[in-house]
């Protein structure tokens, strides 16, 4: 491949569009030195490559950023893991066609010679940008990463790392080492299920691909203007942040994992773990309401339902009781057990029977107090239990209900 196809193929496609540079291009003879501060800026003067130094550190590396963003923000770094310790670096094109890293060899007086330090990338580093993907190429084998820096003075592999995963249900996962630290669920058809920020008002344009030739996930800002980009930082947080100019500075849009429910297997398998607490709306009387998201992206209202925990049988168990009697009965009938209502006796189970009650109301579209021609003496909960005995169960859904088969 010849080093103009070959550094339009590692640079441009992934990061600079068109770059403009006083030789117009880097080559053999034109090329970058760090002693000269010397920079190559894209033509839409978004980006630009150089020589940078992180944080603190006195390392020199080779890095794209922002260029017209005042808080200089790196996206990309080449020699994240080979840093140069003096401004002696040279980036340029070698003989063979590949864009190589050079640093002066200061061993032999009067040499020219340069030791190689890097030599082409086929990764992204810790930035994801909107323009870019995450996933794999099943046809060559690339498999896109993002991996954190070590800290913000070393922008070396870090030990956190941003990956899809491949399987019957493709998720990305965040991973602290080898081991899964959170992920974001399976692809809806309209967002991750573990992100429910994804709305349909979401302000990014994003895309899921899963064919025989790639797996992959893009996510590019609907307008233009919006500078934004997602980051695998070294504390183990993935961020999607945008640039507000007014304020100037990056501004969180969003982030994970940021509660103790978010990380992977906390719970414990088949846990269930309380709701964000961000979107908390209110506390009732039985307990808080949470703002939910349906896959359709419509907002609602959700309020957690569990045992002894929502009707009201919680307020009257001692703190290790399992069973008890009542004098004073309180609650509606038709939702309470017949053993409480009738005798008061309730247990850990009187729950359980008034959570039935309800998804027989959802499943059937009726009320618990409806009447039935055939059986003028039964409720619904009589009447379902007539139909499951017979082997009927499924007439009591609701004709109005779509049964929905994953795919």
């Amino acid at each position: 491949m010849n080093s103009v196809k070959w550094l339009i193929r590692i640079l441009l496609v992934f990061y600079l569009s068109h770059f403009c540079f006083p030789a117009d291009i880097i080559s053999l003879h034109h090329f970058i030195q760090d002693n000269n501060h010397e920079v190559i800026v894209s033509s839409g003067n978004t980006f630009a490559l150089g020589f940078f130094s992180p944080g603190s550190s006195r390392n020199r590396y080779v890095g794209i950023w922002y260029h017209q963003i005042p808080e200089k923000t790196v996206v990309w770094v080449a020699n994240r893991d080979n840093p140069i310790k003096d401004t002696s670096g040279i980036l340029r094109i070698d003989s063979r066609g590949n864009l190589v890293l050079f640093q002066e060899n200061q061993t032999l007086p009067n040499d020219t010679r340069k030791a190689l330090l890097w030599q082409s990338f086929g990764h992204p580093t810790n930035t994801w940008l909107s323009f870019m993907k995450l996933g794999f190429n099943l046809k060559t084998g690339l498999n896109q990463v993002y991996t954190s820096w070590k800290s913000p003075d070393d922008p070396g592999v870090g030990n956190y790392s941003f990956k899809m995963i491949q399987g019957v249900s493709p998720q990305m996962v965040l991973y602290k080492g080898s081991g899964p630290l959170w992920r974001s669920g399976t692809w809806t058809g309209k967002r991750w299920s573990g992100i429910p920020e994804m709305t349909q008002n979401f302000i990014f344009r994003d895309s899921f691909v899963n064919t025989a030739d790639e797996l992959s996930f893009s996510s590019d800002a609907k307008n233009a203007s919006i500078i934004t980009r997602w980051v695998m930082n070294e504390t183990g947080v993935t961020q999607r942040i945008t640039w507000n100019n007014q304020a100037r500075r990056w501004i969180r849009f969003y982030s994970t994992p940021k509660e103790q429910c978010d990380f992977y297997g906390h719970c414990g398998p088949n846990g269930y773990c309380n709701p964000y607490l961000d979107n908390k709306l209110g506390q009732g009387g039985f307990g808080p309401v949470y703002k939910g998201v349906l896959l359709n992206g419509k907002e609602i209202a959700v309020k957690r339902l569990s045992n002894c925990s929502d009707f009201g049988m919680a307020r009257i168990f001692g703190g290790d009781q399992i069973e008890g009697d009542t004098k004073r009965v309180v609650g509606t009938y038709g939702y309470m057990s017949p053993e409480y209502a009738m005798q008061g006796h309730f247990s850990m189970k009187s729950d359980v029977y008034s959570f039935g009650v309800l998804l027989l109301e959802i499943i059937t579209g009726k009320k618990i107090s409806s009447y039935f021609p055939d059986s003028p003496s039964l409720n619904l909960v009589g009447h379902v239990w007539e139909l499951w005995k017979e082997g009927k169960a499924m007439e009591v859904v609701d004709s109005t209900l779509a049964i929905v088969k994953e795919s």
